[in-house]
């Protein structure tokens, strides 16, 4: 889902942390595209084969999987640019659904959908509907259906099926209704889309006996599908009558409704996994499921990039930091892959700040925590209070089944736990396995010659990688001969008699007859026992020699 989500007002989750489930993406091969029916493509592409494609109509642009002409678009996602109007018009395939808003690389499309209906004294039935253009098109969950008017129920259907979705009813009381209140029943009332809709109908019956209306330059009733949050207070959860009627003066004040298109070649991320040669996914990417059927890809390791590109979400990665980086702030090291300055950290999200001697990671624009400790060998960030002041744990907010919440303090793949009076981030390099992950050579992170590469999981939850130094190694093994020999022999409690160090082991051997391990010298020296026969010896000796 594009970041712009982030503005809805939902509940708040304190995590420990949760994820939407995603099904991990197998890294595909490059190869030929496979192309469906009317040119839809069947395949992975890569940029280089779509730079032929157009890339925009009147003031819209739009990326793959959406496009125009052979070879430029995703079965089942091609565009139409009208030119006949001063201003190029672009719809969904040949359908008269137009497209005034685009985020590509999510599968969402925005556009209007609204309903005028004048009334007169007396009650009457009016229908309204909406049906989508094509299979695996739907109306998304996070939409709610506006109705403004007087003196109206009105009961909302699912198309095709016809379950009830909810039902509302608006009553004015003969008066003309203020502005600026929320829209819970007087001049305006709303329902909720609680699942995916490929298309609805609404009943609306008008009791309009009094000729009242909520705006008397528009009598009558009015209705549009549109995500709330584009109509709440800023500090508040209600919806505001002021905005909403500002709508029905202006129509082009209207944000319209927020479509899903899925990839219905295949019904789920299972089945399209194992139809490998037209599976949609790039590396780096994950698959979710459409509650409606089929299913979507996603950059899961960060917000940014293209999942139905190949290598579309693989994120810029560094593995050579420039000469002199600062490597401490105050009391706190600060080892690569994070860093502190430009060309020091591997990329943004290993971008830690110093102010003052403290250490912060920020998440989001607005949420930065404090830094207590960074790991490369356990591969965990621990950070304490927010920046502000606030506790971590009152604040954070992410991604559920119904969409996103505000802010999203933390990558896809960031693990939270919380410890006592702190939390300790789990962290993976790249949503990638070790597998396709070295096939990256030059952005592959593991560059230690004696490092190894770990998958990382969160749960049955597949996050990414990240590396560690090899038995007998230890440092950071994210820098060229990062990774150091352990001397064993000098260490405690690893060898209590003859030891030989060697390149990631070492040798040990018991101390050789008469001898004993001396825990404070640490080598083999004379028994006690030894010691005393050697005494006697030697003073039997000389006593012999004064006789």
């Amino acid at each position: 889902r594009p970041a712009y989500w982030r503005t809805a007002t939902m509940s708040k989750v304190l995590i420990a942390m949760s994820f939407v489930l995603m099904f991990s993406a197998a890294p595909p091969q490059a190869s030929a595209a496979v192309h469906g029916a009317a040119g839809g493509i069947l395949k992975i592409p890569s940029n280089d084969s779509l730079a032929h494609c157009i890339t925009g109509c009147g003031d819209i642009d739009f990326t793959y999987p959406f496009g125009i002409g052979p070879r430029c678009f995703r079965q089942g996602f091609d565009l139409t640019c009208n030119h006949s109007t001063k201003h190029p018009k672009l719809f969904l395939g040949s359908s008269t659904v137009q497209i005034t808003r685009m985020y590509s690389s999510y599968g969402i499309v925005i556009t209007p959908i609204f309903f005028n209906r004048t009334t007169s004294p007396g009650t009457n039935t009016y229908d309204m509907s909406w049906e989508a253009p094509g299979k695996g098109i739907t109306i998304a969950s996070y939409n709610t259906l506006f109705v403004i008017g007087c003196d109206f129920d009105v009961t909302m259907f699912e198309y095709g099926t016809g379950d009830m979705v909810g039902s509302c009813m608006s009553r004015c009381a003969g008066e003309k209704v203020p502005t600026g209140g929320p829209c819970n029943g007087r001049g305006c009332c709303l329902i909720p889309l609680t699942r995916d809709l490929p298309g609805f109908r609404a009943k609306l019956v008008s009791t309009n006996t009094t000729a009242t209306q909520s705006d008397w330059l528009h009598p009558g009733i009015m209705a549009f599908v549109s995500p709330d949050y584009h109509y709440r207070d800023d500090d508040s959860d209600n919806t505001n009558t002021t905005t909403l009627f500002s709508s029905w003066t202006n129509a082009s004040n209207i944000y319209g409704a927020a479509l899903s298109v899925n990839i219905m070649d295949q019904p789920s991320c299972q089945s399209a996994q194992m139809k490998n040669a037209s599976y949609a996914c790039s590396n780096g990417s994950s698959c979710q499921n459409s509650s409606s059927g089929g299913y979507g890809c996603y950059c899961s390791s960060y917000e940014e990039g293209n999942p139905y590109i190949l290598d579309g979400c693989m994120e810029d990665y560094n593995p050579k930091p420039k000469e002199h980086c600062p490597t401490s702030c105050g009391r706190i090291t600060v080892p690569f892959p994070f860093g502190l300055e430009e060309g020091c950290f591997a990329n943004k999200k290993f971008h830690l700040n110093c102010t003052s001697g403290n250490l912060t990671v920020s998440f989001s624009e607005n949420v930065q925590y404090h830094v207590t400790h960074v790991s490369v060998e356990d591969g965990t960030l621990t950070v304490s209070n927010m920046v502000d002041g606030n506790h971590a744990k009152e604040r954070i907010e992410i991604q559920t089944d119904n969409g996103y919440v505000e802010e999203t303090p933390v990558e896809a793949q960031f693990d939270f736990s919380m410890e006592f009076d702190h939390f300790v981030i789990k962290w993976a390099v790249a949503n990638l396995t070790c597998q396709a992950a070295k096939k990256e050579d030059t952005m592959y992170a593991c560059r230690s010659s004696h490092s190894k590469c770990l998958n990382v999981t969160h749960g049955e939850i597949f996050m990414g990688y990240r590396c560690n130094c090899s038995s007998g190694f230890q440092g950071n093994p994210y820098v060229k001969d990062g990774c150091e020999d352990i001397d064993e022999c000098a260490q405690s409690n690893y060898c209590n008699g003859t030891c030989q160090n060697f390149p990631g082991s070492y040798n040990c051997t018991g101390c050789p007859h008469g001898k004993e391990f001396n825990l404070i010298k640490r080598q083999c020296v004379t028994s006690t026992k030894e010691h005393n026969l050697r005494l006697g010896k030697s003073y039997s000796l000389r006593l012999q020699m004064y006789i």
